[in-house]
Order: C-alpha cells, then sequence, then structure tokens
C-alpha cells in the first residue's frame, strides 16, 4: 500500500507539473508575441524595454521572489544534496515556484534571450516536493527521488520530450543508475508526457525534421563542427561558472554593488545586439532553430556569434529563465555556418549537428545532448552523427570548462546557502551566477 500510496503521489504531481507547463508554455509563446508586435515597427524602443525589463525582474526577484533567479536546474540539484527538509522547502517552494513563473514570462516579454526549460524542471521538482508532504514519511531517499522525478517530469513538458527528461534526470542529476530511482523518474516522466499529449496532442517541440546526411566526404566535417560547437559550448559554461574571470573590474563591482543597475546596463547591451541582428536573437530564437532544421531555411552567418552574446549577458544580469533552449539555437548557427562556409551542405543536416556538439559542450552530458536532439526533431535518422557530435563535443568542452556547467553552479547556490565565502572578492556577486 505504501509504494502504491507514493507512486499514486508521483503520478498526481506529474500531472499537475503538465497542466502548469502547459499554461506556462502557452503564456511563453504570448509573452514572446508581445514583445514582436511592440517592436515589429518601432525596433529602436528596445533600447527603452529591454533595459527596462532586465531592471524590473532583478528588482522582483530580490525584494519579492529571492532565489527565484538563475535557470532552476541548479536549485534542484542543490536540493538533491541537501540533508534538511526544511531547506528543499525554501528552496522548491510555491513561492518559489510563482515568482519563476511570472518572472520569466516578464523576461519573454522584454526580449531576453532565455528558455523556459529551467524553470518548467524548478517547478515541477516544487510541484513533486509540495505533493510529497501528503502523507509520506519524509526521508532523504524519498527527497531525492521527488526531485529526480520532477526533473524528469519538468524537462519532458518544457520539450513535449520523455525520453530526454528520463535521461536527463539520470545522467545529468542523478549521476547513477539505480532500480527504484529509475522506475519513478520514468513513471514521472510519463504521466506528465500524457498530460500533454491528452492536452496538446502530439508534436515535436521542433516538428518533423527530414534532415540526412549522405555517406560521403562530408562526414569529414562532422567532428570540425562537434569540436568547435563543443568549445564554444564550454567557453559558454566557463564564463557563466566564473564570470569575474572574463569582466573588467568596474564592471564587476557594479554588479556587485547595484545589480539592478547592472541588469539596465545588460539589458542596454542586449538590445544592440537585437537591433544589431534584426531581432533574431531575442526571446529563446525558437522559430529560426526550427525554420533551419525543418525547413532548411540557412539563418544569417552571425546568428550563432550573436544569440551566444545575447544568452551570455542575459543570464549574467541575474535574471530567471534556462539555458537549454537559448543554446540549441546556437548550436543550430555554429552548424549552419559550415553552410556558409561551403554552399551545398544540408542545412538541417549541420543545423542539428552543430546542435548537439554546442549543446553537449554546455551542459556536458552526450546522452542527453543526443537525445533530446532526435526526440525534438522526430529524426533518427540523424541518431549517428547527432551522438558522434555529442560525444566529441563533450570531449571538447572539457578542455575549457572542467566541471559540467549545472553542477558547479549547484555547488555555489549551496554555498551561497550556507553563507560561504566565495572565493573572489569583489568580484560579479556569487548568487546569481550560481544560480543561472
Amino acid at each position: 500500500m505504501a509504494a502504491l500510496k507514493r507512486n499514486l503521489i508521483f503520478v498526481l504531481a506529474a500531472i499537475i507539473t503538465g497542466l502548469v507547463s502547459i499554461a506556462f508554455g502557452i503564456g511563453v509563446v504570448r509573452a514572446t508575441a508581445l514583445f514582436q508586435n511592440v517592436t515589429a515597427q518601432r525596433g529602436w524602443i528596445v533600447f527603452l524595454l529591454c533595459p527596462a525589463g532586465l531592471a524590473l525582474i532583478v528588482y522582483l526577484t530580490r525584494q519579492v521572489f529571492p532565489g527565484a533567479q538563475g535557470s532552476g536546474i541548479p536549485q534542484a540539484m542543490a536540493g538533491l544534496q541537501m540533508q534538511d527538509s526544511a531547506d528543499v522547502d525554501s528552496v522548491l517552494s510555491l513561492r518559489i515556484a510563482v515568482g519563476k513563473f511570472l518572472l520569466t514570462l516578464i523576461g519573454f516579454a522584454t526580449g531576453a534571450s532565455i528558455g523556459k526549460e529551467g524553470p518548467t524542471v524548478q517547478i515541477g521538482c516544487a510541484a513533486m516536493n509540495i505533493c510529497g508532504r501528503m502523507g509520506l514519511e519524509r526521508t532523504h531517499a524519498l527527497q531525492r527521488l521527488l526531485i529526480l522525478a520532477g526533473g524528469a517530469a519538468g524537462i519532458t513538458c518544457a520539450f513535449n520530450a520523455p525520453v530526454a527528461g528520463i535521461v536527463f534526470a539520470i545522467e545529468e542529476m542523478a549521476r547513477s543508475f539505480d532500480d527504484r530511482q529509475v522506475r519513478s523518474i520514468i513513471l514521472a516522466a510519463f504521466a506528465s508526457g500524457i498530460t500533454l499529449l491528452f492536452v496538446l496532442g502530439y508534436q515535436p517541440y521542433f516538428g518533423f525534421s527530414h534532415a540526412v546526411l549522405r555517406l560521403d566526404w562530408i562526414w569529414l566535417l562532422i567532428p570540425v563542427c562537434a569540436v568547435i560547437g563543443g568549445l564554444a559550448g564550454g567557453l559558454f559554461a566557463q564564463i557563466l561558472v566564473t564570470p569575474w574571470k572574463f569582466l573588467p573590474g568596474t564592471v564587476n563591482r557594479l554588479a556587485q554593488k547595484r545589480p539592478v543597475v547592472f541588469a539596465a546596463f545588460c539589458g542596454l547591451v542586449l538590445a544592440a545586439i537585437g537591433y544589431a541582428s534584426h531581432g533574431m536573437v531575442f526571446d529563446a530564437s525558437y522559430a529560426n532553430a526550427r525554420d533551419a532544421m525543418v525547413s532548411g531555411v540557412l539563418p544569417p552567418v552571425d546568428f550563432g556569434p550573436l544569440k551566444f552574446l545575447a544568452t551570455l549577458v542575459s543570464y549574467l544580469s541575474g535574471i530567471p529563465g534556462g539555458i537549454f533552449a537559448p543554446s540549441l539555437a546556437v548550436g543550430v548557427g555554429v552548424g549552419t555556418a559550415f553552410v556558409h562556409l561551403l554552399p551545398g551542405l544540408p542545412v538541417a543536416g549541420f543545423a542539428m549537428v552543430g546542435m548537439a556538439g554546442y549543446f553537449a559542450g554546455v551542459v556536458q552530458s552526450p546522452l542527453t545532448a543526443a537525445v533530446i536532439v532526435i526526440e525534438m526533431t522526430s529524426d533518427p535518422s540523424m541518431s549517428v552523427p547527432v551522438g558522434i557530435a555529442a560525444i566529441l563535443g563533450t570531449m571538447a568542452s572539457r578542455l575549457v570548462c572542467k566541471e559540467p556547467v549545472y553542477h558547479a553552479m549547484s555547488h555555489q547556490f549551496l554555498r551561497v546557502v550556507e553563507n560561504r565565502p566565495m572565493p573572489k572578492p569583489n568580484t560579479v556577486e556569487p548568487a546569481p551566477a550560481a544560480e543561472h
């Protein structure tokens, strides 16, 4: 009976996560559309909207929803290491979930280069944690199980990809294979996935791709594309983990002493990057990535570098938001750059290879990267080149960033929670960086 009760609670929490995710996804679409409509005929307005929006979000985060900044995945992973249930409740609370929901929507409405998946994971873990109080004995083992199941449900809901959700929870969050954990993770992922299926129907995140890479000399470019993507992803991760090493001292001091002003400054830089890209790098750049992989539409050659910078600036500002979706878009830019160099290469195929290499470089989880790219495009014919790119991208990334980004950030977050001093004085305030 105890096992049945636990499983029913897991299913209930996964269904709640699915329903909240649907509402969140609708909100993201509408917030993105609102930003596009406001800026369509008045491109200059981004120089007001982006600084004001990012500054407002950071102010609300600090004054109303402290702890809601950043991705949400490092907070969930930090919760796996917390022994005290009260500490977990403070990180995965209803207040944090509500703040994450609302503030992320404001971020999309003001053009921030962010994704919805990190907040969805934290919301899913919060739902699991809250439902886990319903008559279950709170143990550390159960607490871990709830968080892992919430992470699987969150990725499933964010990308309509239950297999990717399962793999992410096992490879990235748990870093181990335990039979009991896996059963609970699978249960949560498929319960949330079925919820999405009933409400929205089946539709891969990026649509149905028909990319094919013929077996000839172009396969020699796959390792090159993967390594370049992995190095770029590793650099992105390293900057997020140790921003004080890359920013001038004046900027570091501004971030530490005047975080709201610093967020406005980041918004101004974001506006300039977005304006230079003709609006392509604002928000998650979902349409650009989808068009490249599904329709073979070639984005501009500077799309990848500008998206890289826009995402970096958005996260250093300290606002909530995920890094999955923007990283996928940057990867598309990396892959399609080869098509600009060698016209005639298949756009969709190299978009997927670049995506796998760069994303694997950011998270250093090759299995998750490969599965998520294949599942989001429903294109199993690309499994081999995507898998190769994910492995090589991870290996290249480790030359630049020694520790996986989410693990490094979760450790930083734990140090902040425990009031431990950070290693660098007079630098970018550690809390926001740790929570991305």
